[in-house]
């Protein structure tokens, strides 16, 4: 499901770097490459920008975009010379007020973006990522220690030098007072200006945009505060929050201030400018200006703008003046919410004097009373054994709805006679996503009663185009009744009107700002079906969270089985309770984390919560009114056990370690299901304090999981959130259950010793401690070579399942040594290490003792770092070769060569080797977890390990076979699987054999992956060497002019090949390379999952983007496009790399391309 994502209340909106839908991008097995953003027309290093009358000087570094948009209008050839002569000389562009400065005007297409795909997460912008990280000043730090000596405080700190989080667990940071709780927090930040790097005049300038009672905690309140500059507020970023207990206590305190308070630049251009600059970025079909005039009205604080072409852009379009914080100061700037469709809707900051793009982010996250009115429902989903038959719920009035459902002022409590209400509009919205107009339909009932009896028409027609319409109405009707539903659950917890939900009218003295209602597409899209919307208007979900006091949008969509990509059964997403509920949560998190901050989830980590968020909401609550006792997510349309994730949440293997395991790599659905696990071991832990019952469990997690949002720091790491949690549950419950939350991120992964880089870390380090060190014990590991008995070095020792991408608790010592501080409890080891394999132990802590282990491990007798050599691969692509099956890593692997036809009705493929020695085989273990862009049904599901003596007559000695549960093969069912023979076997010769895939078709089935083949037994002095990383390899190119009609626009066009490629003939390089773009052939062996691309280009104007290339010259799927300076992993399979120039000139780079140890 994609979501989108928006500010609350004045200044917030909060989305995931990656944020999609409801199932992870990439997982079409598209082979559509991936596009990134823009680079801006500014010119290369740090571009001083100055004001006439402003003594201050901003500094904003020149910022590569990760991708750029092409105009449909350049031809390739045609336009180069004057594209050249528009990038090469800035003077050539109209005057405006920016070049009388002295600073490049931007021009239309600067910023210029794909409108639709699973690349949409790659084109967020954020130009202060580029700016260094400042330390905090000493005058800071002795605030900090002083701080923590009176009152046992820890500062953690922002990378702009201020404080990022201040807690002081199980104590109170100030002394009890009868002020207001917004002049308590205020006081406390004034008598801590120092600590903040902040003044006190700053402090007295603050302005307060929230200030929330949590319900039922004793009158405790969350203050958050937005720094304003010369008067303006702030947008994305410099939010502070205070919690204040209900005596008046400061418990905590979370932020993200800048220690300037200069207001640099000026509102040269006007809202209406800006929005044209925007528009110009976005809409690759405009032609000239947009038509557009100013409505007079307002919502959010923001100014709404109308299109005059409705065919174009028909949606309302919102601007705002703003403060852009940096370390460096802040920028006068407009925030600009453009909103193209209900798909597709962007968060813009631009520069009000230069109109120069400063941030990006897709919005987009891609799940009675007779006179009350009600209407027949399924609490569940159709066919549940719980709440899986439709029920009459009333649509009347509770507590937190005191006007009912159905009345729209949310006040007389009279009912409609349609589906719209104060908290939610529900209509059947076919048209959409491309029809903006309000063509909607709405179930009618005079009586107020909507009891449309389910037909299931659109599953017993087996999808027909027409299927799903007999089912319209009673699928509007269970939209709206959980939306309902919803808002008053979470209303309970918390969300209420100043904290920023989704009404029509907020009552007087309620706080925050009415207007938005959440408003729910049933059955949405379902007749757009044309190719550029397919993956939107199926097998999918979204929701778009603008600010408070503008609606929220979410989509329902119908699902339907598309052969080996995801093969689901005919379904209404409408009637399944956790999609719906996952969506919804999107708006609660956007809305409430971090002090309601704009960008409070614009992490890797932040966004991975909002995806795990949205799951665990909607369990929790089944949970807790006995409808389900199965953790998952989209049963309805997925597979009963397991919905559409990678496990069941009770059985989960998935630690903090983990991050970025899944076969999409670092993603924020498969990392979302980390953090979902561990807040559902959190539940279960407190389901057993509270001895079995279900709903005191919920209730409890919810309120831990709720109250922790707005007192969690904006943009905040998984261990940030914990941090909140510990917090809440202190504040909420004291110490009772303090022990309960350690143990339950400790068992995940998440204890005292975990650490990370930031919320954008796909590395962090795992720790499974806590903080009460008598509960601990200690594991220390000896590992020695079975076969030597010898000690090894340089085994890395994960916590967890998982072995590809994972971050190891350890790594042994020169002597074989490991040590670990651990919570006790069982663990499930995995060791790696070059030529021993991939093995998994099984060890138990105690509390108070040390475990001494010492762990013998068996080389992997075909592993080529345990001197195995190959004889022979029958079929293999250049870059994913036959060596790969026998190389100790999953993240690698064998591909046989592609053809035309589907494998299954191939000859089958084979990759030999040759032990070092003769040796006896006891087990062997298989591995098809395929690469990163590469389909899924291409994986093996049957591989024959066969053995010989003389490698020519041959024996197979196992079969290993891979299933998968609807509606497609998941990690779980790929990963490595261990194989013990019923009797062992002498063998000096191993082949592998993939004997057919899951893929029934030619084209993902064409060719078979096997990741990782290993053989265990018998042999003598055996020791395997540990390999060189291969040497740093520059290469280097120049491009002189660029070309905007090159590459992809992502979704709707094929992709377009530039000058340069047009000349290329593979394998040869291109003829004409450094025209328009240059193409490098990647040293050997770079494609093979392990290597690492770092790039550093010199482009005086314009932008550029970095693709790869297979071994057949093609633009692969799954590429990432990377900042200046910024490393990422070439894609597996990538034999070339090209530097596309898309504007400018005279641009030249050089990447550097290493193999990590």
């Amino acid at each position: 499901m994609r979501d989108r994502v928006a500010p609350t209340a004045a200044l917030v909106w909060t989305t995931s770097s990656r944020s999609t839908g409801f199932i992870e991008p990439g997982r079409t097995d598209s082979a559509v490459p991936s596009l990134g953003g823009s680079s801006p027309s500014t010119p290369s290093g740090d571009t001083p920008i100055t004001t006439t009358g402003n003594p201050v000087s901003l500094t904003l570094p020149s910022t590569t975009f990760r991708a750029g948009a092409r105009t449909r209008a350049v031809g390739a050839v045609a336009a180069l010379a004057s594209l050249a002569a528009l990038a090469l000389a800035p003077g050539a562009v109209a005057e405006d007020a920016s070049a009388r400065r002295g600073v490049p005007a931007a021009s239309a297409s600067d910023t210029a973006v794909p409108p639709l795909g699973d690349g949409l997460g790659e084109l967020s912008l954020d130009v202060r990522d580029a700016l260094p990280r400042l330390a905090p000043t000493a005058v800071q730090r002795r605030a900090a220690s002083a701080l923590a000596r009176s009152t046992g405080a820890t500062t953690q700190w922002n990378r702009t030098g201020t404080p990022r989080a201040v807690r002081a667990l199980g104590r109170t940071l100030s002394a009890p007072s009868d002020a207001a709780p917004a002049d308590v927090a205020r006081g406390w930040l004034r008598d801590h200006a120092s600590l903040l790097g902040i003044s006190r005049t700053d402090v007295a300038r603050l302005a307060v945009v929230r200030d929330h009672e949590l319900p039922r905690v004793g009158g405790a309140h969350v203050v958050s505060f937005a720094q304003t500059f010369a008067g303006v507020p702030a947008a994305l970023g410099s939010i502070l929050t205070v919690l204040v207990d209900g005596r008046g206590r400061v418990v905590s305190y979370t932020g993200d201030p800048v220690r300037t308070s200069a207001l640099t630049g000026s509102f040269d251009l006007s809202p209406e400018q800006a929005l044209q600059r925007v528009a110009g970025d976005l809409l690759p079909d405009l032609d000239g200006t947009l038509g557009i005039r100013d409505t007079g009205e307002t919502a959010g604080d923001y100014t709404v703008f109308e299109s005059l072409d409705t065919g174009l852009l028909g949606f309302p379009q919102y601007v705002r003046q703003v403060a852009f914080p940096t370390s460096r100061g802040a920028r006068a700037a407009y925030a600009v919410l453009f909103v193209r469709h209900l798909d597709e809707a962007w968060a813009t900051i631009v520069d009000a004097a230069t109109g120069r793009t400063l941030f990006r982010k897709s919005l987009v996250q891609h799940e009675t009373d007779p006179l009350a009115g009600d209407g027949l429902v399924f609490e569940n989903y159709p066919g549940a054994k719980r709440g899986g038959k439709q029920v009459v719920k009333s649509f009347g009035k509770t507590a937190e709805s005191p006007g009912g459902w159905l009345d729209p002022t949310g006040l007389v409590g009279l009912p409609g006679v349609t589906t719209t209400g104060n908290n939610a509009n529900s209509v059947i919205a076919w048209t959409v996503p491309l029809v903006a107009a309000d063509q909607y339909n709405r179930p009618v009932s005079p009586t107020a009663r909507f009891r449309y009896g389910f037909t299931n028409s659109w599953a017993r027609t087996d999808g027909s185009p027409t299927g799903y319409q007999a089912d319209r109405e009673s699928a509007a009707t269970n939209l709206f009744y959980h939306h309902n539903r919803i808002h008053d659950e979470f209303y309970d917890f918390g969300f209420t009107e100043s904290g920023g939900n989704f009404q029509l009218v907020n009552p007087p003295g309620t706080g925050g700002q009415g207007g938005d209602p959440i408003m729910g597409g049933a059955q949405s899209g379902a007749l757009n079906l044309t190719a550029a919307v397919l993956a939107l208007g199926r097998n999918n979900a979204n929701m778009l969270t603008l600010p408070d006091g503008i609606p929220g949008f979410t989509n329902m969509y119908l699902w339907e089985f598309v052969d080996d990509v995801f093969e689901a059964p005919a379904r209404d997403g409408d009637y399944d309770a956790t999609i719906i509920q996952h969506e919804y949560a999107h708006g609660l998190s956007n809305r409430y984390v971090g002090g309601g901050g704009l960008g409070s989830l614009s992490g890797g980590q932040s966004g991975a919560m909002g995806e795990g968020w949205g799951d665990w909401y909607a369990m929790n609550d089944l949970f807790r009114r006995n409808l389900s006792r199965t953790a998952v997510t989209a049963p309805y349309v997925g597979d009963p056990q397991r919905g559409i994730r990678n496990w069941n949440y009770a059985r989960s293997p998935l630690t903090y370690g983990d991050y970025g395991y899944d076969m999409s790599g670092p993603e924020v659905h498969s990392d979302g299901e980390i953090w979902t696990a561990a807040l559902w071991t959190l539940r279960e832990k407190i389901l057993r304090s509270v001895r079995g019952d279900q709903q005191r469990a919920s209730d409890i997690a919810e309120h831990l999981v709720t109250d922790a949002m707005p007192i969690a720091p904006p943009t905040p790491s998984f261990l940030d959130m914990r941090d909140a949690i510990l917090t809440a549950a202190q504040l909420r419950y004291g110490k009772r259950f303090t022990n309960v939350v350690w143990d339950a991120f400790a068992e995940r992964g998440m204890g005292v010793s975990a650490s990370t880089t930031g919320e954008s870390d796909t590395d962090p380090v795992p720790g499974f401690d806590v903080a009460d060190r008598r509960r601990n014990g200690v594991l220390r590991l000896t590992v020695r070579n079975a076969s030597t008995g010898k000690p090894v070095s340089g085994v890395r020792v994960l916590g967890g399942m998982f072995e590809g991408r994972g971050t190891p608790l350890l790594t042994t010592s020169r002597t074989g040594l490991g040590r670990a501080r651990m919570d006790a409890g069982r663990y499930t080891l995995t060791l790696q290490a070059p030529g021993f394999g991939i093995q998994r132990v099984p060890v138990t802590v105690r509390a108070g003792r040390t475990e001494r282990r010492t762990l013998r491990l068996s080389p992997n007798l075909a592993s080529v770092f345990a001197g195995a050599t190959m004889v022979r691969t029958t079929s293999e692509q250049g870059a994913l070769p036959g060596e790969n099956a026998f190389d100790d890593a999953e993240t690698t692997a064998w591909r046989t060569a592609d053809g035309s036809t589907p494998y299954n009705k191939g000859r089958n493929a084979s990759a030999t080797v040759k032990f070092k020695k003769p040796s006896t085989v006891r087990e062997v273990a298989v591995s098809v977890v395929k690469p990163i862009g590469l389909p899924r049904f291409s994986a093996a599901n049957k591989v024959l390990v066969q053995t010989s003596k003389d490698g020519r007559s041959w024996r197979t000695v196992k079969i290993a076979r891979f299933s998968y549960q609807m509606p497609r093969p998941a990690v779980s069912d790929l990963m490595l699987k261990t194989f013990r023979l019923k009797k062992p076997v002498k063998a000096r010769f191993l082949r592998a054999v993939p004997d057919s895939v899951f893929g029934s078709g030619a084209t993902y089935g064409s060719s078979a992956v096997v990741a990782e083949v290993q053989a265990f037994g018998t042999v003598k002095n055996l020791t395997p060497r540990l390999p060189k990383p291969d040497a740093p390899v520059s290469l280097q190119g120049s491009v002189s002019v660029g070309n905007p009609a090159q590459g992809q626009l992502l979704g709707l066009d094929p992709y377009r090949p530039g000058v340069t490629e047009l000349s290329w003939s593979c394998p040869d390089l291109p003829a004409a390379n450094g025209v328009d773009a240059y193409i490098n052939e990647l040293p050997a062996g770079a494609g093979d999952g392990k290597h690492r691309v770092t790039v550093n280009a010199s482009v005086p104007f314009g932008e550029y983007l970095i693709t790869f290339y297979d071994d057949e010259c093609q633009p692969m799927s799954g590429t990432e496009f990377i900042l200046d300076g910024e490393s990422k992993a070439v894609p597996p399979g990538a034999a070339y790399t090209g530097f596309l120039l898309l504007y400018g000139g005279a641009a030249t780079f050089e990447y550097v391309v290493t193999e990590p140890r």
